[in-house]
Parts: C-alpha cells; sequence; structure tokens
C-alpha cells in the first residue's frame, strides 16, 4: 500500500510541477535569477519531503508551491516594470573587461579570479584578452564575452532602461547628464518616461520607445 501510494504521489506531483514550470514562464536554466533559482530549490524541497513523508496529505505543499508561484509571478511583472527592483532580486551585472582593460578592482569586489575569467574565456574560443573589447560578468554568473570585431555599440549595456537613467552607465560612457538632455533634445522626446531603451552607438544615443 506504501508503495502505491508513493507511485501515486510522484505523478501527481510530476504533472503538478511541469504546470508550475508552465505558469512561471519559459528561461534558460543558465539565465536564472537568484530569486528564480531560491524559488526552484524551495518548490524542489517542499515536493520530495511530501512525497517521501506519509503523514502530511498532499494538499499542503501543494497550497505552499501555489503561494511561491503566484509571489514569483506577481514580482517578475513588478520587476518589468521598474528596473530598481530589477536589479534589487535579480543583481547587476559586471563589466569584467570595460572597453579592453581587465577591471581587477570589480573582479576582487565579485570574487572572480584570473583563473576563472580565462577558464570561461577559453571555454567562448578565445585564447587572448588581446581581442576581447566586453567581458561581462552576468547575474546568473556566465560570462558574456564582445570581441572587437563584433562590437557594434560604444557601451554594452543601455544607459536609459525602461524610461530611467542609469548614471552609472552614463559615467562609464563618459558623458554628462547635460550631454544626455541635449541628446534627448534632439530627438524631440518630450518625456524621459517614453523612452524604452537608449544606447550609445557611435558616439550618438539611439532610442527606442
Amino acid at each position: 500500500m506504501d508503495i502505491l501510494i508513493l507511485i501515486g504521489k510522484t505523478i501527481v506531483f510530476y504533472f503538478f510541477l511541469i504546470i508550475v514550470i508552465r505558469i512561471m514562464g519559459k528561461r534558460e536554466v543558465g539565465n536564472l535569477s537568484i530569486f528564480d533559482l531560491a524559488v526552484y530549490f524551495t518548490i524542489s524541497d517542499l515536493i520530495t519531503m511530501s512525497i517521501v513523508d506519509k503523514k502530511n496529505p498532499i494538499y499542503l505543499p501543494a497550497i505552499s508551491v501555489a503561494i511561491l508561484v503566484l509571489l514569483q509571478v506577481f514580482l517578475s511583472h513588478v520587476s518589468l516594470r521598474n528596473k530598481k527592483i530589477r536589479d534589487l532580486l535579480d543583481g547587476k551585472k559586471s563589466i569584467i573587461i570595460n572597453n579592453g582593460d581587465i577591471d581587477f578592482a570589480e573582479m576582487k569586489k565579485q570574487r572572480y579570479s584570473l583563473d576563472d575569467l580565462f577558464t570561461q574565456l577559453r571555454d567562448k574560443g578565445f585564447d587572448s584578452i588581446s581581442n576581447v573589447k566586453w567581458a561581462i560578468l552576468e547575474t546568473s554568473g556566465r560570462l558574456s564575452v564582445i570581441s572587437y570585431d563584433e562590437s557594434k555599440s560604444d557601451y554594452p549595456d543601455p544607459i536609459i532602461s525602461d524610461g530611467v537613467i542609469d548614471y552609472q552607465n552614463l559615467a562609464q560612457c563618459k558623458k554628462t547628464e547635460q550631454w544626455l538632455y541635449n541628446e534627448i533634445c534632439k530627438s524631440k522626446i518630450s518625456n524621459i518616461k517614453k523612452i524604452k531603451l537608449a544606447i550609445l552607438i557611435d558616439d550618438h544615443l539611439c532610442f527606442f520607445l
């Protein structure tokens, strides 16, 4: 009888987990944020404990999982509309190689060694940093590498995102706030909030509304 209950719980939670993952949305495993990973691990533990524990009724972990999923979906929608919350939940990327120069201070801050850097560079097919313009440590821990040949922009991250100015990126581009507002005025955009994305290409801002 116990083995039948175990099999039954496993089958139920298998299909339940498929539904949960579909609700939470499609994201590549390597691109999961810290928040996503925390939710997945918690769901995994709840389901595992429910399957092996014969005393707890099956609906209790299902309720807990449902609450977690609703929280994840709600915060995902909020973070899509608010960059500050998105940065808080997902963290921020770190530029390890900045326009051809290794940022050792940022590497130390992220506890990212030269061995880590060169291992991931080799994994991307680079045997030297001489052709690497940008190497960005993403919030998922994956290293994105852009060569001089592939680079199309002056900076690999937006200056404006979802209507919010990223002053750190603006400073990295060696541009002033006054320069930014002049560029916006030239494009006859009345409100920064209307700008979904602004990136620097050939020393000019390209706007996407």
